[in-house]
């Protein structure tokens, strides 16, 4: 069962891309950017990248049946079951929780970090 503090982990055969857990409610979503860090969007405030990821992953959807939140374990959030033509789009793990596969450039810049700056 899953809790609270998801992470991004590296992709597992590209590593310059990263698997960034996201759970979509009915009116947000939460994307899990850092150990102990998320951002919320709504609608209107997802990021573009996110909004195509997320389409191109509902859109491939078939009539698959996801497991329930309650018995999805983080391992099966960042590993890809369903969808391999999407491993480096993304994928949903279960009823709301996907996994986006995002540049660590993206990554950065929703945590709020510029691209080669140094702090």
């Amino acid at each position: 069962m899953l809790n609270e503090d998801l992470s991004p982990m590296v992709h597992k055969t590209n590593w310059e891309l990263m698997r960034v857990p996201l759970r979509r409610t009915v009116d947000h979503y939460v994307v899990y950017v850092g150990v102990g860090f998320s951002r919320r969007y709504d609608e209107n405030t997802l990021p573009d990248e996110l909004k195509t990821k997320m389409a191109m992953i509902l859109a491939s959807e078939s009539d698959e049946e996801y497991c329930i939140d309650e018995k999805l374990y983080r391992l099966q959030l960042y590993v890809n079951q369903n969808s391999p033509e999407l491993d480096e789009i993304g994928w949903r793990a279960s009823e709301s929780y996907f996994c986006l596969v995002l540049t660590r450039p993206t990554l950065l810049s929703m945590v709020g970090e510029k691209h080669g700056e140094v702090s």
